[in-house]
C-alpha cells in the first residue's frame, strides 16, 4: 500500500525532532504510570464437544492487565457472553506485537494438535507504541492468520480494532498525537487485510469510553472495559 508508505515516511520525519522530548515524555511516564500485574496469561475453560471451540490471544489486554482477577478478565467474559458452551483458550502476553503472536500461540498449546473454529486477535498497542512499520505490522497479522487457517482449522477470525492509544488517559498530548497518527496507518492495513480474506470480521468499538472503563493506571480496561469488550466481540458470534 504505496499510500501508506509515504504517510509513515512523512510520519518519520515529523517524529524525528521531537524524539528526545518523547524519550523524556516517555521516560515520566513510565516513572508515575501505576504497575498492574496480568492475571489471565493462560486460561482454559471447558465447554461441550460438539461446540465450536474459541481461542482468544493477544497482548495485555488477553492477559488481563488491569482486571481484579482471572474471572474478570476478558477471556472470561466472551466465555460468559457465549453461553459457557464453547471450549475457550486464553493466550495473553504483555508487551506483545504482532510479530510474535505465532510463539506465543505454539508456547501455550499442548503437544497434541488443537483445532479453534473461532479466534479473537487482539493487538496493535504495542506495535503502536514501538512505532511498527505498517508492511511489517500486515504481514505478520497475514502469517499468523495463514497459520490458523492451515494448521488449526479456523474458518472465524474476529479482530477488534487496535485500541485507542491515542485516548489513553495517563498518555501526554504530543505523545497521544504520535500514537494516533501511527494507530491510523495500522488500522488501514488491517483493513486492507480483511478485504483480501473474508474470514476476517473487523470490530469497530465506540471510543466515548466513560471513566469507568480504565483501570486506575489510565491505560488499561478495568472489569467494566473488559465486559463491554467481550460483550461486543460476542455479538459477532451470533
Amino acid at each position: 500500500m504505496l499510500r501508506n508508505k509515504l504517510i509513515y515516511f512523512l510520519e518519520l520525519c515529523l517524529l524525528l525532532p521531537f524524539l528526545p522530548l518523547l524519550y523524556f515524555e516517555g521516560k515520566k511516564l513510565r516513572k508515575k504510570i501505576i504497575r498492574l500485574s496480568p492475571v489471565s496469561e493462560y486460561l482454559s475453560l471447558p465447554g461441550d464437544t460438539n461446540e465450536k471451540s474459541i481461542l482468544v490471544i493477544g497482548e495485555s489486554t488477553v492477559a488481563g492487565v488491569g482486571a481484579s482477577e482471572a474471572s474478570q478478565s476478558i477471556g472470561a467474559h466472551l466465555y460468559h457472553h457465549t453461553g459457557e458452551k464453547s471450549a475457550l483458550l486464553n493466550l495473553g502476553k504483555n508487551g506483545l506485537k504482532a510479530s510474535r503472536l505465532r510463539s506465543l500461540l505454539l508456547h501455550g498449546l499442548d503437544k497434541e494438535k488443537k483445532v479453534f473454529d473461532v479466534v479473537v486477535i487482539l493487538i496493535g498497542a504495542n506495535d503502536c507504541f514501538k512505532f511498527t512499520p505498517p508492511h511489517k505490522f500486515r504481514k505478520a497479522i497475514k502469517e499468523f492468520v495463514d497459520m490458523l487457517e492451515t494448521q488449526i482449522g479456523t474458518t472465524k477470525i474476529i479482530l477488534p480494532e487496535i485500541p485507542p492509544v491515542h485516548q489513553f488517559p495517563a498518555i501526554p498530548g504530543l505523545l497521544q498525537f504520535f500514537l494516533g497518527w501511527h494507530r491510523k496507518l495500522l488500522a488501514a492495513e488491517l483493513k486492507l487485510l480483511a478485504k483480501s480474506n473474508t474470514k476476517i470480521n473487523l470490530l469497530e468499538l465506540k471510543h466515548d469510553f466513560e471513566p469507568d472503563f480504565y483501570a486506575k493506571d489510565g491505560i488499561h480496561p478495568s472489569d467494566i472495559g473488559y465486559n463491554h469488550m467481550a460483550k461486543k466481540i460476542s455479538e459477532l458470534f451470533i
